[in-house]
C-alpha cells in the first residue's frame, strides 16, 4: 500500500521492476509428455515425464491439478538443452475415477532473482485418467431371543486380505452415543431384548466397514433395532 507520501514501499517497487523486465517474447513449452498415472491405497503415483521449452526460457513451472483443484506446483531449471524430467505423487486420493492434468509454463531462471519469472503464454497441458479401487462391505444380522449375530465381509477394491471394523450407536431420549471402531472377526454379537410398541426403548446401531489389502476403507454399513432397556 502507498504511504503518507504516496510512495509505494521499496519492495512493491522492485517486484513490479522485476515482472516489468521479464522479457517471454519467443518462450514457449515446446514439449511436455507424461507416462504412466496411477493410483493404489489412497496414493497417486506417475511414471513422471519429460518437457523442453524454447528461448528465451531455461526452465518450466509444472502445475498438478487433480479433477481441477491445484494439488501441486514445482518449478524445475533446465538443462543445456532447455528440457528435462518431472514426477509427481500425492495423497489422499478419494475412492473412484480421476483426472490428472499437467499444466506447464515456461520459465526463466536468472541467478540474480530468488524465484523463476513465469511466462503466462506459451504452455501446455497433458491430462490422464486414472481411479482408485475401493473395497464394498457386506453386513447381516439377524435376531435369535436377545441376542443380535452379525456377519460382515468384504469384496473389491485391491483385494484381501480383508480387515473387519466393528461399531456401536445407541440412540435415546438423551442422544446419540457412540463406541470407537474396533478391529475385530467378521462376527459380531451383542444383547438386545427387542421392543415393543408399548415398550419404552432405545434405538441400537451395529456399524461395520472394512480394509482392503492397499488399506482404502469401505463405505460403512449398519444395522438397526429397537431394544428394552
Amino acid at each position: 500500500m502507498p504511504d503518507e507520501t504516496g510512495l509505494a514501499p521499496a519492495a512493491e517497487e522492485a517486484l513490479g521492476t522485476q515482472e516489468s523486465a521479464l522479457d517471454c517474447a519467443g518462450a514457449s513449452v515446446t514439449s511436455l509428455n507424461m507416462g504412466a498415472v496411477s493410483s493404489w491405497g489412497g496414493v497417486l503415483a506417475t511414471g513422471g515425464g519429460t518437457w523442453s521449452v524454447a528461448y528465451p526460457a531455461n526452465g518450466i513451472i509444472l502445475e498438478y491439478y487433480v479433477d481441477n483443484v491445484l494439488r501441486g506446483t514445482q518449478p524445475i531449471l533446465g538443462d543445456s538443452n532447455r528440457s528435462g524430467t518431472w514426477t509427481f505423487n500425492d495423497s489422499p486420493i478419494a475412492c473412484g475415477a480421476h483426472n490428472l492434468e499437467v499444466r506447464g509454463y515456461p520459465a526463466i531462471f536468472d541467478s540474480a532473482t530468488p524465484a523463476p519469472g513465469r511466462c503466462t503464454t506459451g504452455s501446455l497441458s497433458r491430462t490422464s485418467s486414472f481411479s482408485q479401487g475401493c473395497p464394498t462391505a457386506t453386513l447381516t444380522c439377524s435376531q435369535s431371543g436377545s441376542t443380535i449375530n452379525c456377519t460382515g465381509s468384504g469384496s473389491g477394491g485391491e483385494g484381501g486380505p480383508y480387515i473387519s471394523y466393528w461399531r456401536e450407536g445407541v440412540q435415546t431420549d438423551w442422544g446419540m452415543n457412540y463406541t470407537d471402531w474396533e478391529q475385530g472377526s467378521n462376527t459380531y454379537g451383542l444383547f438386545c431384548i427387542p421392543a415393543t410398541t408399548r415398550d419404552n426403548f432405545y434405538r441400537q446401531f451395529i456399524y461395520y466397514k472394512v480394509k482392503d489389502a492397499s488399506g482404502m476403507e469401505s463405505p460403512v454399513r449398519s444395522y438397526t433395532r429397537l431394544c428394552v432397556p
